[in-house]
């Protein structure tokens, strides 16, 4: 997982922590479900998950070997977790493994998010669900501001073409959201996430995006 901005890694985590608790919340994961949370990082959705799916299987995969070394370090506690280097693009699974798929923050990273969207796809069984969750979209104009700052290059989509990619895709029941994050604002912020608090405010109004999609069952 990457963030905004080299040396705010630890602010911008903990300002997206609020909102991937709502939206793991909002997947209903079974106790004995086997969940992918793609672009995984440090592990730290994918230990939330594990939570939830305390009999089943969770298994976190980053292109980033060294977040992969990180995330397996900070996850010993957890018998129902594991991690993978591997590729949104190339997932190493077979087909309909999982019941869920999760991904915060990375979609917008993949260079070919149609076939990544296809490889989820494929790893979902009947009547699964992919839930992905973005702040870096058309319609959040604050979030734009990160782009010069991220030295890699990223799609900057619309909800409504983002819905389109999921939908040739094939997946059914295609369904976005906002998820706001309910803390203050400090009156004295300060960040390298924002260059002002009327854009961390604009921001936060414009809420994190949060798509979902399903298997045709």
């Amino acid at each position: 997982m990457n963030g905004p901005k080299p040396g705010a890694a630890q602010a911008w985590k903990r300002a997206i922590v609020p909102v991937g608790e709502q939206a793991i919340q909002l997947m209903e994961i079974p106790a004995n479900g086997r969940v992918l949370d793609v672009g995984c990082g440090n592990g730290w959705a994918t230990r939330l998950i594990a939570q939830q799916a305390s009999e089943g299987r969770v298994v976190g995969i980053d292109i980033s070997d060294a977040m992969v070394e990180l995330a397996r370090e900070s996850s010993t506690a957890f018998h129902n977790v594991e991690f993978r280097e591997a590729s949104a693009e190339k997932l190493p699974f077979g087909e309909e493994e999982f019941m869920h798929v999760f991904s915060m923050e990375s979609l917008y990273y993949y260079s070919d998010i149609l076939r990544a969207l296809k490889e989820i796809r494929r790893v979902l069984k009947s009547g699964g669900k992919f839930a992905c969750v973005v702040d870096l979209y058309q319609e959040s104009r604050a979030s734009h501001q990160w782009i010069p700052d991220l030295k890699v290059p990223v799609h900057l989509l619309s909800i409504a073409e983002y819905r389109s990619l999921f939908e040739a895709a094939r997946f059914v029941n295609i369904s976005d959201q906002r998820i706001h994050d309910p803390r203050p604002v400090p009156d004295d912020y300060t960040s390298g996430s924002f260059k002002t608090r009327e854009d961390f405010l604009e921001y936060r109004a414009a809420g994190s995006l949060m798509i979902t999609g399903e298997v045709a069952a």
